[in-house]
């Protein structure tokens, strides 16, 4: 599944890397990340490079069912754990 530009957008902010970082996994610009958080028109190359660095971190895109609109998920423990902890008490 090739993911939209708002999908690679929310992807990088849930892994909480930076443009920078994330332009350098993929090897394209930070211009490039910039221009497709802006859902400014990017090339397929450049797209699908920045969707492989995701899925590189453990980002995983699914498409859209019959029931379901698409998705992403993250492998466990991909995403840093912040907030307060439950106590077993």
């Amino acid at each position: 599944m090739q993911a939209s530009y708002d999908f690679l957008r929310a992807a990088r902010a849930l892994l909480d890397i930076t443009p920078a970082q994330l332009a350098e996994k993929a090897r394209v610009s930070k211009r490039s990340i910039v221009r497709i958080e802006a859902r400014e028109p990017v090339g397929l190359e450049i797209s699908l490079r920045v969707q492989q660095a995701l899925e590189e971190f453990g980002v995983e895109f699914l498409p859209e069912t019959k029931s379901q609109g698409p998705a992403m998920r993250v492998g466990k423990n991909v995403v840093k754990k912040i907030g307060f902890q439950i106590s077993a008490d």
